[in-house]
């Protein structure tokens, strides 16, 4: 399973940069981001390199940071051309376990991105409530 982040900003270098810190360093993972100054053609066209380098079959997954923005947006457009599986609202424990997920040669694309589908609410905690915290008293 091959993953492509793609992001505003250094968000995806930082989110796989962190991952690798934590699992280790991880092949067949690459990250983009979209500058002020970049413009949206020249990140789709980094992002199809990078699927053409990675032989742009159906084992690519790509993650983008938010729904319908520019980097989503880029790689919605390459979706025509390329059989992709396409997540957004990456965050660190959703890549984590994209990672973990992958070690298993078993799962397909379709597989990997169900079960982060269903985890996603899981990386999301309201700490006051988990610890008992009123903020009222």
């Amino acid at each position: 399973m091959k993953y492509i982040f793609v992001s505003h900003g250094d968000l995806a270098k930082s989110i796989l940069g962190s991952a690798q810190m934590i699992v280790g360093e991880q092949s067949d993972a690459k990250a983009f981001g979209l500058y002020p100054t970049d413009d949206i053609g020249g990140l789709k066209d980094q992002i199809k390199q990078a699927i053409e380098e990675f032989g742009g079959k159906e084992d690519i997954i790509c993650f983008t940071d938010l729904f319908s923005g520019s980097p989503f947006n880029a790689v919605v457009a390459l979706m025509g051309d390329y059989p992709i599986r396409h997540i957004t609202g990456m965050n660190l424990p959703m890549v984590l376990e994209a990672f973990m997920i992958r070690m298993n040669d078993e799962m397909t694309a379709e597989d990997i991105s169900t079960k982060l589908l269903s985890q996603a609410p899981e990386t999301f905690i309201d700490v006051n409530n988990y610890l008992g915290v009123n903020l009222e008293e």
